[in-house]
């Protein structure tokens, strides 16, 4: 075999994977029966699965965007298999965030082989994959509707497909809910995207050169964006995403309504995301 026939193929993929940087911690339980025996199976899975999301091409026709993620399994049990002391049932609560959205499941079960490298297949509905894939394909989406208007939907329906398909469980049952839940909330995908659009502008060089000429759009695209938030509000009621999204740039959107002097702006943001009423409030007047 000629290895420098390789290195151009894995620097290739390497350069269009989506995920930049993904951080996995994973802790066991050393309560657990036979802990230091259990714990062999598992003692290269942190390395497996962050290279899954480094080295696959979730979204090759979207090689643009650059996804920060971060990963907790806290195992709490694992039932090594009677036929190989490589294969087992994996029991754990699991955490996952790209920083603004996060999901935490208490009582996450899969199947691990040791020995058994982890594949890619896109339209996997069972195993460990078929759970990476699904969040893969879940921020990839939650990324795009920043970038143009609804741009992840396509993305968005892939973690969809795989919820539906899966062997049917609570998990998945609630997965599935979940995207449906960002699917249908079209005023909070706009609101994203007019938030991002916003920052884009005020970061370009056109802006830059002459930013008096862009006002009248800026003060639509926030009148706009408040008016989104509002909607949701009336429509839905207490939202945990548009909370997630509040929270996560509460800072940013408090200045922004204050130097846009839309007290309703803050005002409303007080009663609504009352985890950060103080934020708001430092910016009433």
């Amino acid at each position: 075999m000629n290895i420098h026939k390789l290195i151009p193929l894995f620097f290739i993929s390497f350069i269009f994977c989506q995920f930049y940087n993904v951080d996995i911690e994973v802790n066991y339980n050393e309560l657990d029966k036979d802990y230091h025996v259990k714990k062999i199976l598992i003692d290269n899975i942190e390395n497996e699965i962050k290279n899954y999301f480094l080295f696959n091409q979730f979204s090759p026709e979207y090689d643009f965007i650059e996804l920060n993620m971060k990963m907790n399994l806290i195992i709490e049990s694992i039932k090594i298999n009677n036929n190989s002391k490589n294969t087992g049932q994996i029991k754990c609560h699991f955490l996952i965030t790209n920083g603004e959205l996060y999901y935490f499941e208490k009582s996450l079960e899969f199947e691990y082989n040791k020995n058994k490298a982890l594949v890619f297949i896109p339209n996997r509905f069972q195993g460990l994959e078929s759970i990476l894939n699904y969040f893969a394909f879940l921020y990839i989406g939650y990324e795009l509707d920043t970038w143009g208007y609804n741009l992840g939907t396509s993305y968005l329906n892939k973690a969809l497909e795989i919820s539906s398909e899966a062997q049917s469980n609570s998990n998945w049952k609630i997965r599935e809910e979940e995207i449906k839940s960002i699917l249908l909330n079209s005023n909070l995908r706009e609101a994203r995207f007019l938030y991002f659009s916003f920052i884009d502008l005020i970061n370009s060089d056109k802006y830059k050169k002459n930013p008096e000429s862009y006002n009248k759009e800026i003060n639509n695209t926030i009148n706009e964006l408040y008016n989104k938030i509002v909607n949701i509000s009336i429509k839905i009621g207490y939202d945990k995403n548009t909370i997630k999204f509040l929270g996560h740039y509460s800072e940013n959107l408090a200045d922004l309504f204050h130097r846009m002097e839309m007290q309703d702006a803050l005002n409303f943001l007080v009663k609504y995301d009352i985890e950060n009423e103080t934020i708001y409030k430092k910016y009433i007047k």
